[in-house]
């Protein structure tokens, strides 16, 4: 995470959608799960991402299936980048096939 990352400083009105819930991961375990997992998604990335260097995922997008549920790991995701302002334009492609009921 970004330094100076904290709870206290997200602006709470950014996202008001109702379908939006909000976490918080103090510790970054979300984070090193995705990174621990990294090898097993590599066939799935998008193009041209950077190669992470922290120790824990930020900033990346994790596309998943409808019905994907976390057990010991992340589910493996249909398509993922990193970071997300670069990778963007695959996210919004692979949610439009994934919507479409085409395989990313």
């Amino acid at each position: 995470m970004y330094p100076g990352d904290a709870r206290s400083v997200w602006p709470a009105a950014l996202l008001t959608d109702p379908r939006v819930v909000h976490f918080w991961d103090e510790r970054r375990d979300v984070g090193r799960a995705f990174l621990s997992q990294l090898t097993t998604m590599l066939d799935r990335r998008a193009p041209n991402p950077l190669t992470p260097a922290a120790d824990a995922m930020w900033d990346a997008y994790y596309l998943s299936r409808r019905g994907d549920r976390w057990s010991d790991s992340p589910p493996l995701p249909v398509s993922w980048g990193y970071p997300i302002m670069m990778t963007r334009e695959q996210l919004v492609a692979d949610l439009d096939r994934l919507i479409a009921g085409i395989r990313p």
